[in-house]
């Protein structure tokens, strides 16, 4: 059986260029990422604020098809790295993880960061700021969890500690 791993953080910490840079690092075994954001539910069932559609909030996510999916994965591939703002929201989620990273950056780097991010649109200061409030709401590690590598997402070679976490 292989190995699933959670990397959790708020937007912008580096959470996806960790995953690719595990995928490129690991030597020996396949390795499937699985993005969070690809899971959203039909946008039509997303809640708004302000008139705008609310991707901070567990409701704009299938977990269930998440779940799944990090089950299937393991089935053909060495590691799996599940990796999103909310991974670490739901129990039956964050259960399938052998090892667990959780990524934070100060917000002066998270609004740095993310003022210049356009993938999704231009997002108005008041939607960056909820975004920030709400990864404390839906995106910490949960009491129950033990054994998480936390790091700042504001640091060079974190792919050398984790890889060693991961590999331990």
């Amino acid at each position: 059986m292989g190995t699933i791993i959670g990397i959790g953080g708020v937007s912008r910490a580096g959470k996806t260029s960790l995953a690719q840079s595990i995928k490129k690092s690991i030597q020996t075994g396949t390795v499937k990422i699985l993005h969070q954001d690809e899971f959203i539910v039909p946008i039509k069932e997303i809640p708004l604020i302000n008139g705008k559609t609310d991707w901070e909030r567990p409701e704009s996510l299938n977990f269930t098809t998440f779940r799944n999916e990090i089950i299937t994965a393991i089935k053909s591939f060495d590691y799996v790295v599940a990796e999103g703002l909310m991974v670490y929201w739901k129990p039956e989620i964050y259960s399938l993880f052998d090892k667990n990273v959780f990524l934070h950056i100060e917000k002066d780097i998270f609004l740095n960061r993310k003022t210049i991010d356009f993938r999704w649109e231009n997002e108005p200061d008041w939607y960056i700021e909820h975004i920030w409030e709400n990864h404390f709401i839906y995106g910490q590690i949960p009491d129950d969890l033990k054994n998480v590598l936390c790091l700042s997402g504001q640091d060079e070679l974190l792919t050398d500690i984790v890889l060693s976490y991961i590999l331990e």
